[in-house]
C-alpha cells in the first residue's frame, strides 16, 4: 500500500513499495534491426522490495531529485530520474520532485529493481497529479521507454507472460510459492553483457525454438518440480561464472522444487510448494558457499 503525507502546505511525503520479481522462464529471440530483443517469458512477483518515498509540491517548472542511489550509478543515470522526465515530458504537471529509494532489492541481479522503483514512481506521480494524470495508453508508453521490465510491474499483475520487447504484459494466476534468492557477493551481471554474450553464443545463428504459450501456461499449472527441463532461461547458458550456477543447479537437484537465473542474472532462484525444501536449499547452499553468497528466504505474492 501506499499513503500519503502532509507535513507543510505544498509540500507532501508519499510512498509505495516496488517489489522485485523472478523470471520462472526466459526465451529470448534475434535482435530486431534496432538491437532490442524480442522475449517471452513468465514473471512473478516476490515479496522482496524496495520503498520508493517522493516529497513534492507544486511549482512553474519541472525538476527532480533523487537520493539512495548513489553507491549504485551515477547522478541523473539512474530509472528514477528516466522516469520522471519522460512522464513531465509526455504531458505531466510541472511539479518540484524529491524522491528517495530505499534500496533492498540488489542490483544487476535479474530481479527487475531498477524497472519495479520506476513503475512504482508512475504511479505515485499518477495518483499526485490527479486529474492531470496521463492517459493510460501514455503512461505505458512512457514505462517502455524507461525499460523493458516497466510495463509488467506497472500493469499491477502479480504473474504474467511478458512479450515483445515487454510491451504486452498478459496477467496469470499467481502462486504462493517458497523462495530462496542467492545472490553472488564477488560478481554481478549488467544487462548489456549478458545480451552481448547471449548474441555472440549464437554467432549469428537462430534463436532456440522457443515455448508455444499455451504450452507454456499448460507447465505453469503443474506443481514447480515438474517444470525441470521444460522452463528455462536462455541467459543461463551463457553466463559469466558458469561452474557458479552448475554447481547451484546441483545442490538443488535431489529437492522438490525448480531452480534457476532470474532475468539476465546475477541472481538466481529456487522455487517449492514446500518451504522445508526451500529451507533445505538454503541449507545446503550456504554450507557450500558461505560468504561468497547473500540469501533471502521469502515467497512468491500470491
Amino acid at each position: 500500500m501506499y499513503g500519503f503525507d502532509t507535513l507543510l502546505p505544498m509540500d507532501t511525503v508519499c510512498s509505495r513499495p516496488a517489489y522485485a520479481k523472478v523470471n520462472l522462464h526466459l526465451a529470448v529471440g534475434l535482435p530486431y534491426p534496432d538491437g532490442y530483443h524480442p522475449i517471452q517469458s513468465l514473471f512473478a512477483l516476490v515479496d522482496l522490495s524496495d520503498d520508493i518515498e517522493v516529497r513534492w509540491k507544486r511549482s512553474k517548472t519541472f525538476s527532480v531529485d533523487v537520493t539512495g542511489l548513489e553507491a549504485h550509478c551515477k547522478k541523473d543515470s539512474d530509472t528514477l530520474t528516466k522516469a520522471a522526465r519522460l512522464w513531465h515530458e509526455a504531458g505531466g504537471c510541472p511539479l518540484q520532485v524529491s524522491i528517495r529509494c530505499l534500496k533492498q532489492i540488489p542490483v544487476q541481479a535479474g530481479l527487475g529493481g531498477g524497472s519495479s522503483d520506476a513503475a512504482s514512481l508512475l504511479l505515485l506521480l499518477q495518483e499526485i497529479a490527479g486529474e492531470s494524470a496521463l492517459e493510460q495508453e501514455v503512461l505505458e508508453q512512457v514505462a517502455l521507454k524507461v525499460g523493458s521490465d516497466v510495463p509488467f510491474f506497472l500493469s499491477g499483475a502479480k504473474a504474467a507472460v511478458v512479450t515483445g520487447r515487454g510491451e504486452h504484459v498478459f496477467a496469470v494466476e499467481s502462486k504462493d510459492l517458497a523462495v530462496l534468492l542467492v545472490m553472488p557477493t564477488d560478481f554481478a551481471i549488467s544487462t548489456s553483457s549478458a545480451y552481448r554474450l547471449l548474441d555472440e553464443s549464437r554467432q549469428g545463428g537462430e534463436a532456440g525454438h522457443g515455448l508455444g504459450m499455451q504450452e507454456m501456461l499448460h507447465v505453469y499449472k503443474k506443481s514447480s518440480a515438474e517444470w525441470k527441463g521444460l522452463l528455462y532461461n536462455d541467459f543461463q547458458s551463457c553466463a559469466p561464472n558458469r561452474a557458479y550456477y552448475a554447481e547451484l543447479m546441483d545442490i538443488s537437484s535431489p529437492y522438490e522444487g525448480f531452480a534457476g537465473m532470474s532475468g539476465s542474472g546475477a541472481c538466481w532462484f529456487f522455487v517449492s510448494e514446500d518451504r522445508s525444501e526451500v529451507q533445505a536449499v538454503h541449507t545446503a547452499i550456504t554450507t557450500a558457499f558461505g560468504c561468497k553468497v547473500k540469501c533471502w528466504l521469502t515467497r512468491l505474492i500470491p
